[in-house]
């Protein structure tokens, strides 16, 4: 059983079989007044406090991640979905009272509404993501059909078995699919029963989507970011980049806000080598404390091939690679500013930048920017955040905390929710 029909377990070749049956249920789903948001938070919070912990660890021990990670992963998911945080969210992005009628005018009344039935295609580099984006759609009252993503070892699928179980009346809400989503047959007949799709994922998995998705359906892209971090002239850089190097090893750059590479304002590349050098010393010292993630063959030689390219241009004097003795991370420093994206997994691009050349650099990856670790003198801070936000990045940090969050913060510059609503209104009778 790896799939879900209105909660209920079954087959994905069951599931399949009843695409056909899937419009009149949902109709007679959406004629309903929408899942009161109140049995949503409260199902979310049981959840938090009932969930099984130690299968979600058993889990993620066989997936080889590291436990010091696991403890990490596992607390920040149970407390985005505690009563008091999905409360601040809610207020933050929606306002009070959404779903209720406020008048406007003398004769106008307007509510927020749920879009209807969303597509989640999930994305498999963040464990438990997909069952995080149901909940979302849960909370502004949508009905939500999950294809689940590869390699995710069944963590969301399990996380929402238990929501069901927990509370029954969402049921009608979730529907779950292990499909590939080079099925275009079956990806294509989900799609024709929503009102919107919502697809975490590469370009090519969005580019993908839009051939698929007709003009009349919503598409919500949330598409992977470039994140970088930039460091101004300064006495001393020691601090900052210990933060940055607990940034690199502490998500082993998976995340969107994990840095990929590190511009500093310099023309000496003496000057360059030697914070990149001290940089490699600081990731060394806390890569002690954390091991890496496990990386699958392809990973580990794209890193090797990366490494080796690094290694014939240094002859040349072009680059410059450092790389520890075990070649578990390495600093590349390139002398040609470009926002280039890394191998990941503690492998990180060091490069010189002039400060009037940023926006420049910054614009050709426009539609790619979040967020940037900034190390700079106060009085700078202005007009170097004046100039990513110009460039089109979202979020300026401190170095040590940029993959950090609060509750309510707009993803990539959008607030998430509002998104999976809409603004209806109508004439109020005399």
């Amino acid at each position: 059983m790896d799939s879900l029909f209105r909660g209920e377990l079954v087959t994905k070749s069951e599931f399949i079989n009843r695409l056909d049956e899937y419009k009149e249920i949902i109709q007679d789903d959406l004629i309903k007044e929408p899942i009161n948001q109140e049995i949503v938070i409260e199902a979310l919070h049981k959840l938090a406090t009932e969930i099984n912990k130690d299968q979600i660890i058993e889990k993620l021990l066989k997936m080889e991640m590291p436990e010091w990670a696991i403890s990490i992963y596992i607390d920040q998911a149970i407390k985005s979905i505690e009563r008091e945080e999905i409360n601040k969210k809610l207020l933050r992005e929606l306002g009070e009272k959404p779903f209720e009628w406020k008048k406007v005018t003398d004769q106008i009344e307007e509510r927020k509404y749920p879009l209807g039935v969303i597509m989640h295609i999930g994305a498999g580099n963040a464990l438990g993501l997909s069952a995080l984006s149901v909940m979302e759609g849960l909370l502004t009252g949508n009905i939500n059909i999950l294809k689940l993503p590869e390699h995710e070892g069944g963590i969301s699928l399990d996380i929402l078995i238990k929501l069901v179980e927990i509370e029954p009346r969402l049921k009608p809400y979730i529907y779950v699919i292990n499909v590939s989503s080079k099925n275009e047959e079956v990806i294509s007949k989900l799609i024709e029963l929503v009102d919107a799709v919502l697809v975490w994922g590469g370009d090519e998995a969005i580019n993908a989507l839009r051939h698929l998705t007709p003009p009349t359906i919503k598409l919500i892209e949330w598409g992977h970011r470039l994140s970088f971090a930039y460091f101004t002239k300064q006495e001393s850089y020691e601090l900052d980049l210990e933060a940055l190097a607990n940034d690199i090893v502490q998500t082993d750059q998976l995340y969107c806000s994990s840095p990929q590479c590190i511009f500093l304002e310099t023309e000496s590349k003496r000057e360059l080598d030697e914070f990149a050098y001290q940089l490699f010393e600081k990731i060394k010292n806390v890569s002690s404390k954390y091991p890496s993630s496990k990386r699958s063959l392809d990973v580990q030689s794209q890193i090797t091939w990366t490494r080796e390219l690094v290694k014939t241009e240094e002859v040349l004097g072009e680059k410059k690679l450092y790389v520890d003795e075990t070649k578990e991370y390495s600093v590349l420093v390139d002398y040609i500013p470009r926002l280039t994206p890394s191998p990941l997994f503690r492998n990180i691009w060091v490069m010189p930048i002039k400060r009037n050349e940023i926006l420049n650099l910054l614009r050709k990856e426009k539609g790619h920017l979040q967020t940037v670790g900034l190390s700079c003198m106060k009085e700078d801070l202005d007009e170097m955040s004046n100039i990513f936000y110009s460039a089109g990045v979202n979020r300026v940090m401190q170095c040590g905390e940029m993959s950090s969050n609060y509750s309510g913060e707009p993803h990539d510059g959008e607030f998430a929710l509002l998104k999976y609503v809409r603004v209806v209104n109508r004439k109020i009778a005399k």
